[in-house]
């Protein structure tokens, strides 16, 4: 008899565990049972560090910190085991944006023919221009490969310099592959080649001689 009224007392307590609702710790706030799977992902989302209270009047701490309920113990030690993730990612995604924004201008800049890379009575390219655009479109990488014409102080001498690329281009790969030219206001980088190689002639021609110092060795 008193093992039937075990076995009773089993059943009921069963039947009470599956249809009774529980409060704390078994359901958290927002309804959903803590521990079960829905709870985990519910709150895999939520910011690591210390939460934000207000208690007798003050915030406690009084820096910014975040609010709601605090990490599980299973978060805190992914939180800890994988630190500084996900908080790292954006400063690397800064970093790297900042440095492709650099390279895309460095390559503009390389793949640029200035005013010195065209002829100043005929406007089209001379043999430094045809040496460069030679050297973009056999070296720079494809996602880089267009020619950019800086812009002249004469309106109409643009187009004369636009044509003279699209001719040396066409010459050189063939017509229709796909090489964009265009126009850009920018200024020279660098100086010419002319200019420098008279720097360097003034700098031998005005050279002094070289003076060395000689003293005798003494009679001993």
């Amino acid at each position: 008899m008193l093992r039937w009224r075990w076995i009773v007392c089993l059943l009921m307590v069963a039947v009470s565990v599956r249809t009774a609702t529980a409060g704390w710790p078994f359901f958290s706030e927002d309804g959903i049972r803590r521990g079960s799977p829905e709870y985990y992902e519910a709150h895999a989302g939520d910011p690591a560090g210390a939460r934000q209270k207000y208690h007798h009047g003050k915030l406690w701490p009084p820096l910014p910190r975040p609010a709601g309920p605090e990490q599980t113990f299973i978060h805190k030690y992914h939180t800890s085991h994988y630190w500084p993730f996900p908080y790292v990612c954006e400063d690397r995604n800064s970093v790297r944006a900042l440095a492709q924004i650099q390279l895309s201008n460095g390559w503009q800049a390389a793949t640029t023919l200035y005013e010195y890379h065209f002829d100043p009575e005929s406007n089209a390219l001379n043999s430094a221009g045809q040496t460069h655009l030679h050297w973009i479109l056999s070296h720079a990488p494809e996602q880089f490969r267009q020619v950019s014409v800086a812009v002249a102080e004469q309106p109409e001498f643009n187009t004369v310099r636009l044509l003279s690329v699209e001719r040396e281009i066409a010459k050189l790969v063939g017509a229709g592959q796909g090489v964009p030219v265009l126009l850009r206001v920018t200024d020279p980088v660098g100086r010419p080649a002319g200019e420098v190689q008279q720097i360097f002639k003034g700098l031998q021609d005005n050279m002094l001689p070289p003076v060395i110092t000689y003293q005798s060795a003494s009679g001993e």
